[in-house]
């Protein structure tokens, strides 16, 4: 049909699937229970360190260690490490709770709320961007805010210090501290949307590719499908085939099952790779597709009227879907049109681009192939490609019989 020959790929192509991740193998349960306990002791660990300084001095600095700590040991207990799992609402609840309940009972030296503070405002921090990034949406709104909030009144401690700080400063470290803690929420805001964008466009594109193999398989495969079944059957009803018909008709069968073969692969490889396949079919290719059509026993004649000049002026894109409509259409007369004894392709220049005509002199009637379930939609599929390359196509009834008709634009 026309094709360029590719070469064959490569063992690491051969390797990939499309655009599917490869799954990651699970861990056995002994295996990932021994990670999450060690990273329990760890975050217990660093937790113990920030409660050691409280424990040499007075009762008072529990207050303020003891929030500090449940934040540190929170924020570092990741299951798994990257995931929102390890940061589950109520453990970010508790966090809130206690750091405003230090925010209320603190009673003490001011040094002890500058001391903790140092820990427990970053780790604040850090989970309300780890909130915001990954938690799940309704987590989120609820967890997110809630840690924002004790980030920004940490200060409120100090109002009530020995010796206090003056309320207009409190007041004002507060308005301060909403900067680091909506910059904390916009960086996890921004990586969320970019993982959304990413994720939408990794399922779009697998929409795509589904579409274009779909496509393919219906453009290519199912024409040479559809024609073997049409020569079987015609030589089944005409009977009493000699020798010499036989072995024709056989080359043409053989011939379109090579074809479908080649088209399949193409199409596999396409998927093994992850990338579009290499399809050069045109206008030029239309003299080979109706020869083979015409050549066809018991079939309706075939004629093509194609202009000089034009196999270089359709963009790619476009003069494939030339290509296929003319494939589409041919494919329809074998099923529908009952009785035609003749179809016209013809392919002329208009003031825009290129109009391509297929016109039969047969009756319209359901496909003589047999049922088929999922069939139908070639032709739709057809009219929203050239509508996106600024094109269309129409089809319906004509004085003889049926015409689709496709125009392309140049």
């Amino acid at each position: 049909m026309g094709r360029r020959p590719r070469p064959a790929p490569s063992a690491a192509a051969a390797g990939r699937t499309d655009l599917t991740a490869t799954k990651a193998p699970t861990k056995a349960p002994t295996e990932a229970a021994a990670e999450g306990g060690l990273r329990i002791g760890w975050a217990a660990g660093l937790a113990a360190l920030v409660l050691l300084p409280a424990v040499a001095g007075r009762p008072v600095a529990l207050v303020t260690a003891v929030p500090a700590a449940l934040a540190a040991f929170v924020l570092c207990l990741r299951v798994p490490w990257r995931r929102v799992a390890g940061v589950p609402a109520a453990a970010s609840s508790a966090v809130c709770l206690a750091s405003s309940a230090a925010d209320l009972a603190f009673r003490g030296p001011k040094g002890y709320v500058v001391l903790w503070a140092v820990v427990e405002l970053p780790a604040l921090l850090l989970l309300l961007r780890r909130v915001a990034r990954r938690a799940p949406e309704r987590t989120a709104l609820v967890t997110g805010p809630l840690l924002a909030l004790a980030a920004v009144l940490m200060p409120l401690r100090l109002a009530a210090a020995e010796p206090p700080v003056a309320p207009h400063a409190v007041v004002l470290s507060c308005v301060l501290g909403l900067f680091p803690a909506g910059l904390a929420a916009g960086v996890g805001l921004y990586f969320r949307a970019v993982e959304a964008r990413r994720g939408r466009a990794v399922v779009s594109a697998l929409h795509a590719q589904r579409l274009q193999v779909a496509a393919d398989l219906h453009d290519f495969v199912a024409h040479e499908l559809t024609g073997i079944v049409v020569e079987v059957q015609s030589a089944r009803w005409a009977g009493g085939l000699d020798e010499e018909e036989t072995a024709e008709l056989l080359a043409r069968v053989e011939a379109a099952g090579m074809r479908a073969l080649e088209s399949m692969d193409l199409t596999l490889g396409s998927l093994r790779e992850g990338v579009a396949p290499d399809r050069t079919c045109g206008l030029a290719d239309l003299p080979a597709l109706v020869g083979r059509f015409a050549a066809a026993g018991h079939g309706p004649r075939a004629e093509l009227v194609l202009e000089p000049g034009l196999e270089d002026v359709l963009p790619r894109l476009s003069d494939d879907a030339a290509y296929r409509v003319v494939v589409e259409a041919l494919t329809n007369v074998r099923r529908h049109a009952e009785g035609a004894a003749q179809v016209t392709v013809t392919v002329a220049r208009t003031a825009g681009g290129v109009e391509v005509t297929v016109a039969d002199d047969g009756r319209t009637v359901p496909a003589r192939t047999g049922p088929r379930h999922g069939g139908g939609t070639g032709l739709a599929e057809l009219t929203q490609r050239l509508e996106t390359l600024g094109g269309s196509l129409t089809c319906g009834p004509h004085p003889t019989g049926w015409r689709v008709r496709a125009l392309l634009a140049a």
